[in-house]
């Protein structure tokens, strides 16, 4: 969980871009509200061909897909870039020749490849008010990038309801964005200035809160009971190659069950490595008082550690010296 986190707070540290399919939890606004869309595009199936395997061996797909390989012919870009009007789609699902399909994939060139949540978002073309309106949303957001427009946007899905609003200057998005589930209710807010996101449950309650400014990365996760309480925070602050963590976990009554502190490599590439728990460490009754305490050096127990009764009373301590004892 907390290699995820990582991730997520520090991804424009470490990443240059997001693909279009990054987070299944994303609508379709907010995959593209930013401009960071990957490569989207509708093309025709020319051809298409399957592997061919060996009589002994049988291939079973539980999802009804085959792979294959598929020649198309471009019809509309909205992102990305494409090389020519031919190209070739190594698809996780069967393709129909002759059929139109949304295609969401990443790269650029003239072969791309799509699976797993990509190839849940592709879809064949059809007069489906659901597909017609994505359409639509994909055209619009597209002219909005390609011709750098100006002004407050309101998108809605195919039952007229609201599912984002937001403004742009010449192409790119600003201020405070807002997007909503497909009933209309609050599903994430991007306030594109202080750099702070929120996602909500879809009872209406605040499901977490991220800010990431500089070097420095803050998240916070809610109850989904109880609106506006704690669960887990995460501080992380980026020195160099190195990611030094703070995380607190809260108790079901809102009171601090622990802090421990985490350090974290980050290679070339972006790639993260966690060096384990190091420095203080303490540990919290359901009363508040305090339960244990001590010091962590890559994951093993250092020095003096003490507990204490739930009543707040010292109980014992033990001296793990350099951590290289028993544990």
């Amino acid at each position: 969980m907390r290699t995820i986190l990582i991730i997520f707070l520090f991804a424009g540290l470490c990443q240059s871009s997001w693909g279009s399919c990054s987070d299944e939890n994303r609508t379709l606004t907010e995959r593209l509200f930013q401009g960071k869309a990957g490569t989207i595009f509708t093309c025709k199936v020319l051809t298409f061909s399957t592997p061919t395997y060996p009589d002994n061996i049988i291939v079973s797909n539980s999802d009804n897909s085959i792979d294959g390989t598929a020649t198309v012919e471009i019809i509309t870009v909205y992102f990305g870039n494409v090389d020519t009007n031919i190209v070739t789609l190594r698809a996780g699902s069967y393709m129909k020749v002759g059929m139109t399909y949304l295609i969401y994939t990443g790269g650029s060139g003239r072969v791309f490849s799509f699976g797993g949540n990509c190839d849940r978002l592709s879809k064949q073309v059809n007069d489906i008010p659901a597909t017609t309106n994505e359409l639509s949303i994909l055209k619009q957001f597209s002219d909005i990038f390609k011709n750098k427009i100006s002004g407050q946007f309101t998108f809605k899905n195919y039952k007229n309801i609201v599912i984002a609003e937001g403004q742009f200057a010449k192409g790119k998005p600003i201020k405070v964005w807002k997007h909503y589930f497909d009933n209309g209710k609050i599903k994430a807010e991007y306030n594109l200035k202080t750099n702070t996101t929120s996602q909500y449950y879809e009872n209406g309650f605040i499901k977490n809160r991220s800010t990431t400014n500089k070097n420095v990365g803050f998240y916070e996760q809610f109850s989904e009971k109880i609106n506006g309480q704690l669960t887990f925070t995460d501080k992380e602050v980026k020195k160099d190659t190195l990611i030094e963590m703070t995380v607190t976990e809260y108790y079901d009554n809102g009171s601090i069950k622990n802090i421990s502190s985490q350090l974290n490599i980050i290679y070339k590439g972006g790639s993260v490595s966690s060096i384990g728990k190091t420095g203080e460490y303490k540990e919290y009754y359901e009363n508040g008082n305090l339960k244990l305490q001590g010091q962590y050096k890559k994951d093993k127990r250092i020095g003096i550690w003490k507990w204490y009764h739930a009543n707040g009373e010292f109980n014992t301590e033990f001296d793990y010296k350099d951590g290289t004892g028993k544990q």
